[in-house]
C-alpha cells in the first residue's frame, strides 16, 4: 500500500494530460468541408407544351447535406422554381400527409430551393445546399414550374420534370 500515493499521482498527471486539447471544437459552415459519399444527377425533360429543360447534379455529402447544381434553358428573362420531390415524374398525386408511403411529398423545404432567372439567351444555374441525403432506394423526381408569389408546391403539374438517377 506504500505505491498507493505514486498510483494515484500517475493517474492524475494522465487524466490531465488527457484533457490538454490541442485540437479545439470547430463549426463546420462551408459545404465544401464535406467529404462527398454519392453523386446523383437528373435530364429535365419538357412537358408538353413547355419547352423548358435542364439538368441536376447533386454531390451528397457527409453531415446530413447536399450541393445541388439546377441548370435550365427556358424563356429569356424569366424566373422559374424547382423542387425536389419523392416518387418519379410519372406521379402527379401529392402526399396526403408528411408521412405517407406514397405521393409527391417535397424534399427538405421550399426556402432550400433559390428560384432560377434566365438570362437573354434563356439559360439560368443556380446552387443550393440542401439539409438531408437521399435513399437510393426510393425514386425521387426534379421538378420545375414558372415562378409564382407562393413558394408552396405539392409538385404537380410541372412544366418539366426529370427522375434522379444514382451515378
Amino acid at each position: 500500500m506504500a505505491h498507493t500515493p505514486y498510483v494515484a499521482a500517475a493517474l492524475l498527471a494522465l487524466a490531465l494530460a488527457a484533457c490538454d486539447d490541442n485540437d479545439p471544437a470547430s463549426t463546420q459552415t462551408s459545404p465544401g468541408n464535406f467529404p462527398q459519399i454519392g453523386a446523383w444527377n437528373a435530364a429535365v425533360a419538357p412537358v408538353a407544351p413547355s419547352t423548358v429543360r435542364g439538368t441536376l447534379a447533386i454531390q451528397q455529402l457527409a453531415g446530413f447535406r447536399m450541393t445541388a447544381t439546377m441548370t435550365i434553358t427556358g424563356t429569356p428573362n424569366t424566373t422559374y422554381q424547382w423542387r425536389m420531390y419523392r416518387d418519379p415524374c410519372t406521379s402527379n398525386t401529392p402526399a396526403a400527409t408528411n408521412v405517407s408511403v406514397t405521393g409527391l411529398l417535397l424534399f427538405s423545404t421550399a426556402q432550400s430551393y433559390p428560384d432560377i432567372r434566365t438570362d437573354a439567351s434563356g439559360t439560368g444555374t443556380v446552387t443550393a445546399t440542401v439539409a438531408g441525403s437521399l435513399d437510393s432506394l426510393t425514386a425521387y423526381s426534379t421538378r420545375i414550374r414558372p415562378s409564382q408569389t407562393s413558394i408552396t408546391w405539392n409538385g404537380t403539374n410541372p412544366i418539366a420534370c426529370g427522375d434522379l438517377k444514382r451515378n
